[in-house]
Formats: structure tokens, C-alpha cells, sequence
């Protein structure tokens, strides 16, 4: 945004010190980048942030500069009397607005017998610092209004519309108008115009259109002031690719204080430089002004966000300043009214924001923030991350590829999972359908890429993914966001000259999780069998932890794989990662090798198929006394001489002690032992 020194000194008199301007300015958040000389004119570039718009404009940097010196302001009579005001709803010009949430609000008025004419040249000086050339007296007077209040105007030869009448409606399809660039467009419903009795005579916000426009032989001018709701703006300019200072200003919210000052303002300088005059009533149509907002800010909340005191009076006048009506409002606090024009403040946070500005931020005193660290919250936070990093080395080292993967699912990959809708959040306007829900689980999206590679001859398929979930578990409840692990193997191997190849089951995604867990340093933890509405019934399990589940895995349901077009067997696992925080452990103690030898005993039997491999090991861990160091299972047969509902298990225990060296006998004892127990708890017949 430029600013003309010269120009400014309407407003405020800052007796030519640019230095001092640039410092005040950029001390209040509005940085002046540069400073050029312009026909004798300081113009300063300033930097206005996007929450500002009331900025874009030589009164906003005024309000601000006044507020910062704690000078007085001098605004135009024309523009101080109509500030905030509603003029008579009907007049002499006749408006229809279509659409009063596109357009809220619409003043017109006719000047009639205008002498077209070049400007004079202090208003060519001040657009020139502006950087816009002068084109005649009408039009310059539109810009000249727009830079100094921050509302476009336009004017349109009223002499050409057709019916003598203005239109605010959506364009129609087919319809085009040559804008005043002399580029015809093509216009959509999506796009709102300004029309007469027949056609488009301008963009709304944006541009006018060439059969209108104030030319030579103007003798009669319609002026234009609205109000136009900035989103239609920003889509149309963007769709156009046509940007204008009037859409720049648009798009980002005008004052609507200001529509009847602006062109107020604008009829006194015709009236003073072309010799127009207002014919008939102003029409003023659209809703009433919004009412200001109101703020209640407790001081106390000052000192603990700033870290300074400020009193209720100092408060008030800090306020004052910035033309915001503020008053005591009970014990420690303070009621503040603002302005349309600060859309901007919305809360007492906003109101803080503020103080601290005319304080000044080089006044607040620099010192370290007084609060503790509670240890939950820094363990988690440290271990969060560690976790992270220590999961994607671990299963990296396992040979597992990463994936990332969107966090939007679409209607199809819940409904193919079998989920519920009511735990999923729905986006109110998704980009697409495939990106219409956030996703709860990370096991719709694998499936998605494991398809996309068996589909292109990928043999050997290990997958995982580290990414966040959202859960919502009612309708209404608060959404959760979670970090969850998936893992996803299928295929086959390629094997070699010693091994053939074969295909991937359901015990090497249970070899990866056990490896997982015990690199991770969990223990205990037990894997049990449970049911999933995504996994096979028998190929399903339930990872615990002390008794919480964290995590299940097992084999795809065919059916839901086929969904996916996955023809082939793959497994799944999912983890809720943050509930392994509790349970890892990051340090690695040295283990020396065993001083003492072991003694391997085989024990086979015949068990129930409803007993579990983590009920056997849970047995024969606790009769082994600590001496059993390893179980590895080597058989498992079901049919031909095996009782129905009935299977064989063989499994091979290492016993070894490391303070002595085992006996035989004393070894056959605890053997005995174990086995009698496995018949008496848990039904086996020994073999």
C-alpha cells in the first residue's frame, strides 16, 4: 500500500518528519518497506497485513498514525457526517438488487450536467504517487475517493443504460461484456454483475464495462457505492483472472460504515472540480448498518499475556486513541465498542493485541516466562517423537516400505471396510467424492496401495504407514486425533537357490509384530485371539498390554479384499501408537552370553482348538521357575488321526540357568512338572 506524506498531512499533521512517520508505523505493526521521492511528495510503501483492510487506504494509515502520536485527527466533513449512516431507502434511481447476500448494499445517485475535463494537478500528483494515471476528472475523482476512504466507487454514463435503471444480479449463461480494457469475457451464473434493463454493464467489484464508461461527450453520471460480499468477489477474480484496486479492497472486506461517506464524499468533488450536480434523491438500498461489536476484556488477563500492568484509565485512553469507545464495566473490567471498520477484533485477545501496540512492544520487558514443565507432558512430548523415529527404523530394518497417504477417505472405502458413518467426520465441502470423510482408521488406504501394487506385478508386498486418524464416537461428541500404525504384507516371496518361493501368511505379520514389540522394549504383552468386523474369523488377534488393547491384526476378509479388486490373501495389522508410550522402554542394557549350557527337552500334545498359543506359553513359562529361556513351536498338524476339534502341538523348551549348570534329573523334574500341569489346567493329552 502506497502512502503520499503530502496526502497524509490532510489528516494529521506530521510537519514533513518521514523518518519519524516510518518509525511510528512500523512500531504499531504496519512496516513501511521504502520510502521513494515523487514529485516532491514522500511516498512511503507500507506493508499491510490481510486482517487489515481497513488499512488500504489514507485514512486507515491516518487512524493508525494518530493513534501512535496521540495527535487528533481531521477527517472530512462529508465523510465524518454520513460515517455509520443509512440514507432513504428509495430515490431517483431505480435499483434492483436480486441476491441481498451478495450485494447488502447499493447507493446510487444521478450528477447531472458534469464537465468532462483533465484533473487539476494536485489530484494528477496524488494519483501519480498512488502510481495510477489520470484519465479525466470523473474517473480520477472514483480513485482519488477510493485511495483516501478505502471504498470503490464507480461511474456510469447514465445516459447509456438501458432503462435508466441498475440491476444487481447474477450473469446469465451465454452472456459476455467488454470491459472497460476493451477484452470481451464470458460470464457464468457463478459471477455477479452489474446490469441495465438488457445487458452487463460491469463486474461487480471488479471492473465496468465498455459500453458505459465515462467517455468525451458524458454529460450525465450515475455514481456507484456498494457493498459486495468478498467471496463472490475473490471467485470471480480469480476465475477471470482479472484483478483491479477495487477487487483487491473487495475481497478482503470494505467498511460498510463507509458505502454513503465514500459517496458523499465523491459528489462534493464533482461537484468542486466538474461542476455536477446531485438530481433528484440519493437511493439507498440494501440492510442497515451492523451494529458495532461488543468486547468485555478482564485486565487481569493483561499482565499474565503481556507480562505488564495496565490500569483501567490507561486501558480506556490507549483505547480512545484508536476510536474505540470503551467504559468500566464492573470490577476489572472494561466494555469495548468497536468500529465496521476494525472487522478484525473479535475478541478480548484482539483488544490485548491492541494495547500492546500503543504501549509498545520495545517497552514490554524481555524476561523468561514464569511456569514448570509438568513431567507427563515432557516425557510424552520426548518419547512421541522418539517413538516415531524408533518405529520407521525398526520395521525399515525388517524390510518395510513406508507409505503416506491421504488423510480424506471417500464414502466407498468406509463402506467397503464395514464402518460406521457416526464415528467418522464428514467434510461440508469436499474438493471430491473420493475425499469426502476424514479417515478413522489407516487400513482403507492400505488396502488402496497394496491393489495398486499387486495390480502392477509387485511380487512381495510390505507396507507400513505412520499417520493420524480421527474418531468421533458420537454424533456431537469432540473429534479425536489419534496416531495409529498400519501395517501391510501379502504376496509372495521371491525365494533362492536353498529356499522356495511361497507365500506370505498370517504368522509373518505375527513374526513383524513380535519383533516390533520387543525391539520397542514392551514386556509383557500377550496376543490373543479376537474378533474383527475386517479380519477372517480364526486368523484374527488382539494385541494387549497389561490387560489394555492397543492394536489388532490378521487376515482380510476375501470379500472385503475383492472390494479393494485384491484377488490375492493379504494381512493387515493396526496400532493405536500413542497407547505404547506407557510401555516402552528406549534403553538398551548389554547381555552378556550364557557361562552356563542349556539342556533342550521336546513336549508334544494333543489340545483343544479352542485353547491358544498364549495360553500354553503363559503355562509353561510359569511352571518353568525362570529356567525356560526359549520356546519355539515346530509342529502343528490338524486331520488324519486327530480327533475333530482337537489339534497337535509340538514344542521345544531350552532350559539353562545362569548361576549353575543344570542336572538332568533336575531338569526331567520341572519337565514332568510342566507337563502334568498342562494336562490339569488346560486338558492337554501328552503325546
Amino acid at each position: 500500500m502506497r502512502v503520499s506524506l503530502d496526502w497524509l498531512n490532510d489528516f494529521i499533521t506530521v510537519k514533513g518528519d518521514v523518518n519519524k512517520v516510518q518509525h511510528s508505523l512500523t512500531m504499531i505493526g504496519l512496516e513501511v518497506t521504502s520510502i521513494l521521492d515523487i514529485e516532491d511528495d514522500k511516498v512511503m510503501d507500507i506493508e499491510v497485513t490481510p486482517n487489515r483492510p481497513d488499512c488500504l487506504c489514507i485514512l486507515g494509515i491516518a487512524r493508525e498514525l494518530a493513534a501512535a502520536l496521540n495527535k487528533p485527527l481531521k477527517i472530512p466533513l462529508s465523510i465524518s457526517k454520513n460515517i455509520m449512516k443509512k440514507g432513504r431507502g428509495g430515490g431517483s434511481v431505480k435499483i434492483e438488487v436480486s441476491n441481498k447476500k451478495d450485494c447488502s448494499r447499493y447507493i446510487g445517485c444521478i450528477l447531472k450536467n458534469v464537465k468532462l475535463s483533465p484533473s487539476p494537478g494536485w489530484l494528477v500528483s496524488r494519483l501519480n504517487a498512488m502510481g495510477v494515471r489520470s484519465i479525466n476528472n470523473i474517473v480520477d475523482i472514483t480513485n482519488y475517493t477510493l485511495f483516501e476512504t478505502g471504498q470503490p466507487l464507480h461511474a456510469f454514463d447514465f445516459d447509456k443504460l438501458e432503462g435508466k435503471k441498475i440491476i444487481v444480479r447474477r450473469a446469465k449463461n451465454g452472456e459476455d461484456i467488454v470491459t472497460i480494457d476493451g477484452v470481451k469475457r464470458e460470464l457464468d451464473p457463478s459471477i455477479l454483475v452489474i446490469a441495465d434493463a438488457k445487458k452487463p454493464v460491469a463486474i461487480a467489484g471488479i471492473m465496468g464495462g465498455k459500453d458505459t464508461e465515462i467517455a468525451s461527450d458524458t454529460k450525465n453520471i450515475l455514481l456507484e457505492s456498494a457493498y459486495f460480499e468478498p467471496n463472490i468477489i475473490r471467485k470471480t477474480q480469480r476465475k477471470l483472472g482479472l484483478a483491479s484496486e477495487s477487487s483487491y479492497r473487495f475481497e478482503r472486506g470494505v467498511d460498510p460504515g463507509m458505502v454513503l461517506s465514500a459517496s458523499a464524499r465523491a459528489q462534493e468533488l464533482i461537484r468542486e472540480i466538474a461542476s455536477g450536480r446531485v438530481s433528484g434523491k440519493i437511493s439507498d438500498i440494501g440492510t442497515k448498518i451492523s451494529v458495532t461489536k461488543e468486547i468485555l476484556l478482564s485486565l487481569d488477563e493483561i499482565p499474565r499475556i503481556l507480562g505488564i500492568e495496565i490500569s483501567s484509565q490507561k486501558a480506556i485512553d490507549f483505547f480512545k486513541r484508536l476510536s474505540l469507545f470503551a467504559a468500566k464495566k464492573g470490577k476489572g473490567k472494561v466494555l469495548v465498542r468497536t468500529p465496521s471498520y476494525r472487522q478484525d477484533l473479535e475478541r478480548d485477545i484482539d483488544l490485548i493485541e491492541e494495547l500492546a501496540r500503543l504501549y509498545g512492544y520495545d517497552k514490554v520487558p524481555a524476561k523468561i516466562p514464569r511456569f514448570t514443565i509438568q513431567k507427563t507432558y515432557e516425557e510424552e512430548k520426548k518419547e512421541s517423537t522418539n517413538l516415531e523415529k524408533e518405529a520407521k527404523r525398526i520395521l525399515s530394518s525388517l524390510g518395510m516400505n513406508e507409505i503416506v497417504t491421504y488423510t480424506l477417505t471417500s464414502r466407498f472405502s468406509i463402506e467397503a471396510l464395514g464402518g460406521s458413518f457416526d464415528e467418522v467426520i464428514r467434510l461440508k465441502n469436499p474438493l471430491s467424492s473420493n475425499q469426502e470423510f476424514m479417515r478413522a482408521s489407516l487400513a482403507s488406504e492400505m488396502l488402496e496401495v497394496i491393489s495398486w501394487n499387486l495390480n502392477r506385478g509387485n511380487t512381495l508386498i510390505q507396507l507400513f504407514e505412520l499417520n493420524k486418524v480421527y474418531l468421533k464416537r458420537s454424533p456431537g461428541a469432540e473429534i479425536q486425533e489419534k496416531l495409529n500404525l498400519c501395517l501391510g504384507v501379502g504376496g509372495t516371496t521371491s525365494g533362492n537357490w536353498k529356499e522356495k518361493a511361497r507365500e506370505i501368511d498370517f504368522f509373518d505379520l505375527k513374526g513383524i509384530m513380535e519383533l516390533f514389540l520387543t525391539s520397542l522394549g514392551i514386556k509383557p504383552y500377550a496376543i490373543d485371539e479376537g474378533e474383527s468386523f475386517i479380519f477372517k474369523e480364526g486368523m484374527s488377534s488382539h494385541i494387549k498390554i497389561e490387560g489394555e488393547t492397543i492394536g489388532a491384526f490378521g487376515k482380510v476378509k476375501p470379500e472385503i479384499a475383492r472390494k479393494f479388486d485384491i484377488k490375492q490373501n493379504v494381512y493387515l495389522a493396526e496400532i493405536y501408537l500413542e497407547g505404547l508410550l506407557r510401555h516402552v522402554n528406549f534403553q538398551r542394557r548389554f547381555t552378556p552370553l550364557p557361562r552356563y549350557p542349556s539342556i533342550k527337552r521336546d513336549v508334544s500334545m494333543i489340545i483343544d482348538d479352542s485353547v491358544t498359543s498364549s495360553n500354553i506359553l503363559e503355562v509353561l513359562r510359569q511352571e518353568s521357575k525362570g529356567l525356560v529361556k526359549a520356546i519355539k513351536v515346530f509342529d502343528v498338524y490338524k486331520g488324519h488321526q486327530i480327533q475333530q476339534g482337537k489339534k497337535s502341538l509340538a514344542y521345544t523348551l531350552e532350559y539353562r540357568s545362569d548361576e549353575k549348570t543344570l542336572k538332568d534329573e533336575e531338569v526331567g523334574q520341572i519337565h514332568k512338572n510342566i507337563q502334568e500341569v498342562l494336562v490339569k489346567k488346560l486338558g492337554a493329552e501328552i503325546r
